[in-house]
């Protein structure tokens, strides 16, 4: 039985009787294996009431103050065969995405025009206790425009179980270029789960970061098709787990033709009892000749109870491409901690600051400064000895 079956009962929607038939994915699901769903389960779900707020947010699955901006227009209702068709896959993934199809609540359709530059901020407002919002967003970047968007969390206080999905499908057409900045510090008891599906044209351009600090469960699907010649992407992410959290996050990067380029570095670090999951997968196809690639993923386990479940993924069948990957798991490095100690500092703040530096090479990557600056206060106020660390971080080089 799942904690949306009541609600899936009155929905009008196709997907709503298979979701119900099929339930909540179980550990017979190899992309939800670890996923601790008991509380999804468990919580009896309803339609959250949306929020008033004054910038451009997605509450309670609805999208509201969208902005009137040069270059963008809102397009719509209705799907591009090849976006119906993304859709339809994520849809039929399993139980839940079955769950997300049924129960959306909005779809807003925007268009960045030709040759447009475009800044899109989209605040993500927290549901009320055992309430969820569904939605999708759908953007189509023209030939040679540019798009920066940025998602942020509301960490407003919610004291039981809330929810917010949102199925997002990017398209770039030739030249376009994309920066995408998710994060992600929603409430303690915060659900959010996030489907992403960008496929970028000849010549474009991706870039995402990703900033997982909040919530109890917080799950990203990633798919990004490089499907016209010279197209890239790069993929920067960190997780920061700690105490029962759980944070899960699977990327596909698919080199669909020749002559395309990705990068993936991830990086997880667990503390308390909290648990991480990364599923990084890069696939060439056999007539993808010339691609190259590159994959990067690093956890940090902080305490004995800490878990972390890499999986990193390089499937090639091409012959002329270029591919480097690595994956790590471990503790703080001994010797970085005796350096550190024999320059004065405590076992404590040496173990802070290194912290600190592992997780400080993926948010310097952040282009907006402020963003960067929120998510380098975030940081610091997560790490023990916060405020030593921002003191030492000038004076030494780690």
């Amino acid at each position: 039985m799942s904690g949306f079956t009541a609600w899936l009962a009155d929905a009008e929607d196709t997907h709503a009787m298979k979701a119900i038939a099929v339930g909540l994915p179980t550990k017979r699901v190899e992309s939800w294996k670890y996923v601790p769903t008991r509380s999804l389960a468990r919580t009896t779900w309803k339609q959250a009431d949306p929020q008033g707020v004054e910038q451009f947010a997605l509450t309670a699955g609805s999208f509201i103050n969208v902005p009137t901006l040069d270059g963008l227009s809102v397009t719509g209702p209705d799907l591009l065969p090849g976006e119906q068709r993304r859709l339809n896959k994520m849809s039929e993934a399993h139980g839940f995405a079955l769950t997300q199809a049924a129960l959306e609540h909005s779809r807003l359709i925007l268009t960045v025009g030709k040759t447009a530059s475009v800044a899109l901020n989209l605040h993500h407002i927290a549901n009320q206790a055992s309430s969820a919002g569904f939605a999708a967003l759908v953007i189509r970047v023209s030939p040679g425009a540019q798009l920066t968007l940025i998602e942020q969390f509301d960490r407003t206080t919610v004291e039981q179980a809330n929810l917010s999905s949102l199925r997002c499908l990017i398209t770039l057409g030739r030249d376009a270029r994309v920066t995408h900045v998710r994060f992600q510090a929603a409430n303690s008891h915060a659900h959010v789960f996030t489907n992403l599906d960008v496929e970028c044209g000849e010549h474009a351009s991706y870039r995402l970061q990703t900033i997982e600090f909040g919530s109890k469960l917080a799950r990203s699907d990633i798919y990004v098709a490089l499907a016209g010649k010279e197209a890239q992407a790069s993929v920067n992410g960190l997780a920061i787990t700690n105490g029962s959290q759980y944070h899960d996050t699977h990327l596909a990067i698919d080199h669909v033709v020749g002559d395309t380029k990705s990068e993936m570095t991830f990086r997880n670090m667990v503390d308390g009892k909290g648990e991480a999951t990364f599923n990084g997968r890069v696939l060439i196809r056999k007539d993808s000749q010339r691609s190259g690639t590159e994959q990067s993923i690093a956890n940090l386990l902080m305490s004995d109870s800490a878990r972390v479940n890499p999986k990193p993924e390089l499937e090639i069948y091409a012959d002329d491409v270029t591919a480097s990957h690595g994956c790590t798991v471990g503790s703080l490095n001994q010797t970085e901690l005796f350096y550190l100690k024999s320059r004065g500092l405590s076992e404590a703040d040496a173990r802070a600051f290194l912290q600190y530096a592992f997780a400080e090479k993926i948010v310097e990557e952040i282009e907006d400064p402020e963003i960067r600056d929120l998510v380098e206060t975030q940081l610091l106020g997560e790490l023990t000895h916060g405020e030593l660390i921002a003191e030492l971080k000038e004076s030494v080089d780690v």
